[in-house]
Parts: C-alpha cells; sequence; structure tokens
C-alpha cells in the first residue's frame, strides 16, 4: 500500500501525484490536479467533508490558515499516546513515496526524466588485465567482484555532461581525475587524450548528442584477493563509461532546492582528502541518506571548524548584497563547475570571494544557490527551514544560469577539440 506525506502533497502536489499513480499502475493526467470545490458522495468516504473543506480548487491541497489561532497543548494522554504512536509513523514516513519530476526521480540537484533508451545503451569498458576496449550492452556490462572498486571503492571518477555533440570542460575534468590517480598512487595506464576519444567513442556508438550524463569510473583493477593493498593488483586499471540519456529537469531550476544541515562533517585533508573525486564516498553518502530521511533535497555540509563547506553532492554559494560566496577549498572537492560559475559571475561585473561564513550569514543571504556538473546551477529556497530571501529564483542566480548555458552553447559551437 503506497503510503503519501501530507506536506509532500502541499509543497509539491504534481510530483507526488505523479508517484503515486506509477505506484498503482494508473497513468498520470494533469486533470488531476484541478477541480471544483466539495465532496463527491458517489465515490468518496467518511472523511471527504473534513478533507474538501480545505481544499484548492487547483494545484494546493491545504490552503494557508494564517488566522487559525494556535492549537492548545496536548493533554499528558494525549501526549503519552502521540508517543506510543511515533515509532509506527517513522515507519510509515521512511517508506513514503518521493515526489518526482516531469517524470522523474525524487527532486533534487540530479532530477530527470527516464529515458526507455537508457535500457539499451552500449557501455564503454577498457579491461585492465587485456588492456582491450570494448563497447557492451548495458546487460551485459559488468566487472569482477574482485575488481578493487567493488572490494574497497578503490578509483576515482568524473561527471561529463555531451551538450550538442560536444563534451563540456573534457580537458578539466580528466585533468582531475589524473591528478586524483596520482594522489592515490594510481597509474592510469592511458594518456588524457585517450580518455576523452573513449567517452566520444561511446557516445558517437551510442547515437548521443543532447542531455546526455557520462559516468567515467576508473578502479585500481582486479585483485588476486579482496585485500586492500594496491600490490595485490592484477594487470592495469578497469576503465568503465557509462553515457545515458539523462536531460536535466527544469522544475528544479525555478522553483529552487531545500537543503539541512547535517551532522556529517567534511574531513580534514590528512584524513581522506576531500579534493578526491573517489570512489569511496561514504561521508557523501552518509550526509544524502539524512536529507533523504528529512525529505529535502541536499545536506549542507560543515567543515570541522562549523564553517559551511559545500553539499554532499554540489557546491554552495551565497550572495550578499551582490557578492557571491563560497567557501574556501581546503575541505571540498575543486569544482569544476564552481570555479567556471565564479568565472563567468566576474565576467558579468560580480564581485567573487572565496571565504570562511556560517549558517547565520546562509540563513540571512539574499540568495544561495548550487552548481554542479549535471543541471549547472539551481536555485536554494530554503535552508533548516528558513526562506532564503524572498524564497524565489533570485536575480543573480537567473543571470548566471543564463550566461552559463550560453557558454556551454558558445562551446557545442566551437566544435569537438576546441
Amino acid at each position: 500500500m503506497p503510503v503519501v506525506l501530507s506536506e509532500d502533497l502541499r509543497e509539491n502536489p504534481e510530483g507526488t501525484l505523479r508517484a503515486l499513480c506509477e505506484a498503482i499502475g494508473i497513468e498520470f493526467k494533469p486533470e488531476m490536479l484541478r477541480w471544483e470545490a466539495g465532496a463527491r458522495p458517489e465515490i468518496d468516504g467518511c472523511w471527504a467533508p473534513w478533507w474538501y473543506k480545505t481544499t484548492h480548487e487547483s494545484t494546493r491541497f491545504e490552503p494557508p490558515r494564517r488566522d487559525k489561532p494556535p492549537s492548545p497543548p496536548l493533554s499528558a494522554e494525549l501526549s503519552a499516546l502521540v508517543n506510543e504512536c511515533m515509532p509506527y509513523y517513522q515507519f510509515l514516513r521512511s517508506h513514503a513515496l518521493k515526489p518526482r519530476v516531469e517524470g522523474g526521480p525524487a527532486s533534487g540537484t540530479h532530477a530527470y526524466a527516464p529515458d526507455p533508451r537508457n535500457a539499451s545503451v552500449l557501455i564503454g569498458m577498457r579491461d585492465g588485465v587485456t588492456g582491450a576496449f570494448s563497447l557492451i550492452p548495458r546487460v551485459d556490462a559488468k566487472v569482477s567482484v574482485f575488481d578493487s572498486g567493488f572490494v574497497l571503492g578503490d578509483g576515482v571518477w568524473e561527471g561529463v555532461r555531451l551538450h550538442g555533440g560536444v563534451l563540456l570542460y573534457a580537458a578539466e575534468h580528466v585533468k582531475r581525475l589524473f591528478q586524483g590517480a596520482k594522489a592515490i598512487d594510481m597509474d592510469v595506464d592511458v594518456t588524457l587524450g585517450d580518455l576523452i576519444k573513449m567517452m566520444y567513442d561511446t557516445v558517437d556508438a551510442n547515437e548521443m548528442h543532447e542531455g546526455v550524463h557520462i559516468r567515467l569510473m576508473v578502479t585500481r583493477g582486479l585483485k588476486s584477493t579482496p585485500y586492500q593493498n594496491p600490490t595485490f593488483t592484477v594487470g592495469k586499471p578497469t576503465i568503465v563509461i557509462a553515457a545515458e540519456h539523462k536531460a536535466a529537469a527544469e522544475g528544479p531550476k525555478v522553483n529552487g532546492m531545500r537543503l539541512m544541515t547535517t551532522h556529517v562533517r567534511r574531513g580534514a585533508p590528512d584524513v581522506q582528502d576531500p579534493a578526491w573525486n573517489s570512489h569511496s564516498k561514504l561521508n557523501c553518502i552518509a550526509a544524502c541518506i539524512q536529507a533523504n530521511k528529512a525529505g529535502v533535497d541536499e545536506s549542507l555540509m560543515l567543515d570541522p571548524h562549523g564553517f559551511v563547506a559545500t553539499c554532499n553532492s554540489v557546491h554552495f554559494f551565497i550572495v550578499v548584497d551582490g557578492v557571491v560566496l563560497t567557501s574556501k577549498r581546503k575541505y571540498i572537492l575543486h569544482g569544476i563547475t564552481r570555479d567556471n560559475v565564479m568565472r563567468i559571475a566576474r565576467g558579468l561585473g560580480m564581485e567573487t570571494r572565496e571565504e570562511d561564513f556560517t549558517l547565520t550569514a546562509v540563513y540571512s543571504a539574499d540568495e544561495c544557490f548550487v552548481t554542479g556538473t549535471f543541471a549547472g546551477v539551481l536555485p536554494v529556497r530554503e535552508v533548516d527551514g528558513r526562506k532564503i530571501g524572498t524564497g524565489e529564483r533570485g536575480p543573480v542566480v537567473r543571470r548566471l544560469q543564463e550566461a552559463y548555458v550560453k557558454e556551454a552553447d558558445a562551446i557545442a559551437r566551437r566544435g569537438r577539440g576546441c
């Protein structure tokens, strides 16, 4: 039996109904969001009069009641009952459907619409033992259970966008991958140009041109036995290129993100350097899980000193009096999109700064936004339940979004190899 949260109905009625329709196997129709106010005695149960009393005719399910007096405190007997029921509530909440965006996965920084073409894509794979590069149907693409990436998360990766048939910022992404590989003493065994060619070979074999996301993964390779020491590696690194049709959903670009501050901190470079884009991402995954449980889009992560660092999968910015601020680089992945957006902002005449700032600055910021390879620039409308600015996409974010898309278009027009 599907479980739906009332707050999801209020915040994202369309996404919630899309998820519900999918769960029960019926087609979503836009008219489901609009109806005449009033009960339907012929089909509704005894709850209908209560439900429709506070229901809109159109897209909001429960209008705000500003004149509603505060509820009286619960009696001791009712408080005890609430406490007794809370485990059941938490159980149901943990199984609630996630709202969908335009038919895609849960709303957030990586929301996209599923594409049936992905079921039959070819995966690019370089076998580290034989050295052969092959294009393998998705259903048959496999690595050994003794691969270093599976055994220990020992490897590095990159996400790259294909726009207009061109890999955006490909050289910067692959250079970062090589930096991470060098840091963990892993010889990739191919050149930067070789990796870019493998990515193009993969997308061309799939006849891909637009709205494509590529995951480039390089692990230390096959192990003779599941043990951490790299000397137990057989052959060279395993290289996998998974390209999928993944057009970023339009809704989050306008409606914005909801964030919460997680207890999970970014680590110091002498623990595990956050500049490594490694396969071992449990620090970020733990923060992501907390965001999922709280029903928000991302977790905002602090550094060891309590300053704002980054989100679990994207970089974080605030705008104060027209100045674009982001955290220093000490506790974050050195983001390609982050750096490009800062450069673009300066080109638009905006002042940018990298500095330490606290959550107090976040809550009182005029605007907040996040950046990432997948969706570019996304506004943030809420952090820890506090509305940011007006709660709407602000003028700075809008200008940066437009300029970022304009630059991507220009890169595509220049073509490959430029």
